[in-house]
């Protein structure tokens, strides 16, 4: 098997890596939704953190519900995505029995096809944004405690989750008057992304090898050999 691998990755590289995207381009092709999605429902909870401090009940509900959107919507495209991925990893395989049985080369899909880890590198990718400014932010704060810009950035840019550390601060019109660490809270967005988008991804691809084992079965109950 790992020869049959070895020969894949040589061939695709020699005929289609001009074809083909790239590994990067192809995850942050993935990541893409996720991030711009983050920034949706950041800007709706932007709204929500605007209404008054005398019914946080409300904003706690409303944000659950955002939180429940943002979640719903990327573990579809994650799903989709999963499905997708075992798709062409079904189909490489077919390509790589036809390269071993053959000898001839064909150009194949090696970094579309379904690994496990995809969809939480996806999810981990998504957040970098929000990372990269957290880093800003701790080097800026290491110099001068009040320069928070960076992390009042990434509060806005990621609202989505901020919020709910705003819900006991009188005042949320303002993100200046926050203690610098409160806003490494922004963090706790890159487990939660990660872990909806590898779970929607995994079932995907779970329910597509699902319907590929029964067509093996009812091959095998017809013709008494696997495909």
């Amino acid at each position: 098997m790992y020869i049959i691998d070895k020969k894949a990755y040589w061939c695709y590289n020699k005929t289609d890596k001009s074809k083909g995207e790239t590994t990067m381009k192809f995850y942050v092709k993935q990541a893409f939704v996720p991030f711009v999605y983050i920034i949706f429902t950041s800007i709706i909870a932007l709204a929500i953190s605007s209404i008054d401090q005398s019914l946080t009940w409300l904003k706690v509900v409303l944000g659950i519900c955002n939180l429940a959107l943002y979640s719903t919507v990327v573990f579809g495209i994650s799903y989709k995505e999963g499905q997708e991925a075992l798709k062409i990893r079904i189909a490489n395989d077919l390509e790589r029995k036809h390269m071993v049985t053959t000898g001839e080369d064909r150009p194949l899909r090696i970094h579309e096809e379904y690994k496990w880890w995809k969809g939480l590198l996806s999810g981990v990718i998504a957040c970098v944004p929000i990372l990269v400014l957290m880093i800003v932010h701790t080097i800026l704060v290491l110099i001068n405690p009040v320069l928070i810009g960076s992390g009042v950035v990434a509060s806005f840019i990621n609202m989505t989750f901020f919020m709910f550390m705003m819900l006991g601060i009188k005042e949320t019109k303002d993100l200046t008057p926050l203690e610098p660490a409160k806003f490494y809270f922004n963090l706790i967005a890159i487990p939660i992304v990660a872990i909806v988008c590898g779970i929607g991804y995994n079932m995907g691809a779970r329910k597509i090898q699902r319907q590929q084992d029964v067509i093996k079965a009812k091959h095998r109950e017809l013709y008494g050999e696997e495909i």
